[in-house]
């Protein structure tokens, strides 16, 4: 198959889940034998060129310039491109994400357009309770009735988008985010008190809450590290998130908690093989990426019971689930992991076990070429 994914925030920039699953994803169906182009919108004064390769994936940058409407004119050059694609036969399927929908106005293709459900920003705000400004529901309401085809990251997603935009019809496939798992295990033995926080430091990333409940932590256990790996956010008062969270902190917690900004996704990995634990309290998610990663490593993790967390992950199984608006149960939760040597080592090869199992993208591959390959055939089918 030649397949097109839609994505404004392919790796090497800083990236989110929707940047990860693109490269995932791609680099493994390049693998398989199907070609895969990559397109997206980028500020005129990114450094990445206009074309690259990328383990035989193709990337294309277009360019969104900084005058007014500049981000309209982008998605016309964009939905160009895809078309002219089309027309000459150069893919068999347009794959789009949910986020900001970028097939609303997309006029027929001779390909089918499909959506794949990640977390909307009408999703995200229903779950956070916050407004989503009118524009941007349009849009993203537009490019999923737009589709001929959708599949979501959990069945949580699924049916929250579908309540949300009163979508007329059920996903074709429940598919999971893609994992990869780590070519090599570092030699260093995994550390007695070292905890991981993977993410952009925002609010919905329950970060606050984390903040909230390291004092307690450090309080028991003083030796106790926490390292905040992710791009800085913005605070509510529109400042950095990093300087928010670090004044949060007493003196003695804060000399306790480490930012190392963001990094690749080696330099992740290696912190979760090593760390003693992962956590990640979110408010809202669509499935998260980085959870399954450290599980991936064997890192003993600590999830939401918000959204799918426990679709995904199993509470005292696979891992430890905690309520983000509970900071002493969070606080509790990662003691439990630095005090108890065999529930630590339970956890963590049960999580990677999971992750092997269910979500890695060996596992996954074949339902992906699957979903592909029925909404080709149907399109061409008139269906």
């Amino acid at each position: 198959m030649r397949l097109c994914f839609v994505c404004s925030e392919y790796p090497p920039v800083p990236h989110g889940g929707l940047g990860t699953i693109a490269q995932v994803l791609g680099r493994a169906l390049v693998r398989a034998g199907h070609e895969v182009r990559v397109v997206g919108i980028y500020d005129d004064g990114a450094s990445e060129p206009s074309f690259s390769r990328d383990e035989g994936v193709e990337v294309w940058r277009v360019r969104e310039s900084a005058h007014r409407f500049g981000w309209l004119r982008a998605r016309y050059r964009l939905f160009r491109m895809v078309a002219e694609w089309s027309r000459n036969n150069l893919i068999d399927l347009v794959e789009v994400p949910d986020w900001w929908g970028p097939a609303a106005g997309w006029r027929r293709l001779s390909v089918p357009v499909v959506a794949r459900l990640n977390g909307s920003a009408t999703f995200f705000g229903s779950e956070l309770g916050r407004p989503v400004r009118r524009t941007v529901f349009s849009l993203e309401d537009a490019s999923l009735r737009r589709a001929d085809a959708w599949c979501a990251s959990s069945n949580y997603t699924a049916e929250r988008s579908r309540q949300l935009f009163n979508l007329p019809s059920a996903p074709s496939a429940i598919l999971f985010n893609p994992i990869e798992l780590p070519s090599s295990t570092p030699a260093a033995p995994r550390s007695t008190h070292q905890i991981v926080f993977a993410g952009t430091l925002t609010a919905k990333k329950g970060v606050i809450s984390l903040i909230r409940a390291w004092p307690l932590v450090v309080l028991r256990h003083p030796d106790a590290e926490l390292h905040l790996y992710g791009k800085d956010g913005q605070a509510a008062s529109g400042d950095s998130m990093r300087a928010h969270l670090a004044g949060l902190l007493d003196a003695a917690s804060r000399s306790r908690v480490y930012f190392h900004g963001h990094v690749g996704r080696d330099v992740l990995y290696r912190a979760f093989a090593t760390a003693r634990a992962g956590i990640f309290p979110s408010y809202a998610e669509a499935f998260g990426i980085a959870p399954f990663e450290a599980m991936a490593c064997g890192c003993p993790t600590i999830y939401t019971r918000r959204a799918p967390g426990p679709e995904l992950l199993r509470d005292g199984m696979d891992g430890l689930l905690v309520d983000p608006d509970d900071p002493p149960a969070i606080a509790e939760a990662i003691l439990r992991l630095l005090a108890d040597d065999n529930l630590a080592a339970r956890l963590g090869e049960a999580g990677h076990r999971r992750v092997v199992d269910r979500f890695a993208i060996d596992a996954l591959l074949g339902e992906n070429e699957a979903f592909f390959a029925q909404a080709i055939e149907r399109f061409r089918a008139g269906a």
